[in-house]
């Protein structure tokens, strides 16, 4: 009986022991450990006693709401195009759930170039400023490379691509073009709290936008645009 009793003892340590060893870690626990990983730490502090409060890990980070104002990528022409936008999203593991609207101002020249109807417009119609209107849903990724170029445990980088819809107003001959196209994204930012960052990005658009038929025989190629443009935006974010 005794040795029975030490037996039981013995084995019930060991699987204890075992317990306790990395080995026992589930594919959960470790996905979660490389989350963290690649994630920030913002140190924290109570503001009215100064004492030092416990890290923000932004893998809590559920939901975030942007704020850019983007400029043409052309510095000879830095206003020729220029964008206010605002974009909700909602993280679902590793993956950001995006939603964008933005109102665009630019001039003719600097999204398209003369085509059909418009080949025989000259400067009028190149420095004519133009509305566009854009919204559109996509997927995001956030990391953590950039440290290795910016050493601040604070920077990080996002990457984006939507799916839009583009509403085009041509205000020299008076018409409206509507049209799908897509949108790509890549930021760097700078984490400043717990609950808000700031930082650059680079937008490239591409949009197929078409207008209403004027007579019964008109072709699509005719009264078609392809509308593309380069921006840089100043991006401030909140998170809740």
């Amino acid at each position: 009986m005794k040795n029975f009793n030490l037996i039981t003892l013995l084995s019930l340590l060991a699987l204890s022991l075992q317990a306790q060893t990395p080995g026992a870690l589930t594919a959960n626990d470790i996905a979660e450990i490389e989350s963290l990983k690649s994630e920030a730490n913002i140190k924290r502090r109570d503001l009215d006693t100064g004492i030092e409060m416990e890290d923000y890990n932004t893998s809590k980070d559920n939901s975030r709401f942007s704020l850019l104002y983007h400029l043409n990528h052309d510095a000879a022409s830095i206003t020729g195009v220029s964008s206010i936008e605002a974009n909700y999203a909602h993280r679902f593991n590793n993956i950001w759930l995006e939603l964008t609207a933005a109102k665009t101002t630019a001039k003719f020249g600097e999204i398209t170039k003369k085509a059909n109807e418009y080949a025989a417009f000259g400067d009028d119609l190149m420095t004519q400023s133009e509305d566009l209107t854009t919204v559109g849903a996509g997927l995001g990724l956030r990391n953590t490379w950039i440290q290795n170029l910016i050493p601040s445990p604070k920077v990080f980088s996002t990457t984006s691509a939507f799916l839009t819809y583009n509403q085009f107003k041509e205000n020299f001959l008076s018409k409206t073009f509507s049209g799908p196209g897509l949108k790509t994204d890549f930021g760097i930012h700078k984490r400043s709290s717990d609950s808000m960052h700031y930082g650059m990005r680079m937008s490239y658009n591409l949009a197929q936008v078409t207008r209403e038929k004027e007579f019964d025989t008109e072709n699509s190629a005719s009264r078609s645009l392809l509308l593309s443009w380069l921006t840089f935006a100043f991006d401030i974010s909140f998170y809740f």
